[in-house]
């Protein structure tokens, strides 16, 4: 009997664990490490589609970031740092607000803050 019960038990913890996963809220280690690389990706990825003389663009941070609902759907802004690098190897610095969904893998909008010349 006392097997039995324990059995019980397990499946009752095995399926409120699945429920739990399946609702969102229970994320895998390295989940954040993700959507972090995620982020960096999309943001060098749109820089660079607007550049036209085959500069590159590094990612230098963010800061100021917020997760918000916006019409029930999550959302990521952060204002961001990143570097175009020209053919000669000198970087000009670029910062913009981005927002994006959640996964942080799509950006719904940029807009650009100020563009300094990094000495």
């Amino acid at each position: 009997m006392k097997r039995k019960w324990i059995y019980i038990v397990g499946c009752f913890v095995i399926v409120m664990l699945w429920a739990y996963a399946k609702s969102g809220h229970f994320n895998l280690p390295g989940h954040g490490n993700w959507e972090n690389k995620n982020f960096e990706e999309v943001v060098v990825h749109h820089a660079s589609s607007r550049l036209t003389n085959g500069e590159k663009v590094e990612f230098g941070g963010k800061y100021y970031c917020e997760d918000y609902k916006e019409n029930d759907e999550v959302r990521f802004s952060a204002n961001v740092i990143y570097y175009v690098v020209s053919n000669d190897g000198s970087k000009k610095k670029h910062v913009a607000h981005v927002v994006c969904n959640e996964d942080k893998n799509k950006i719904i909008e940029w807009k650009d803050i100020k563009n300094n010349q990094l000495d």
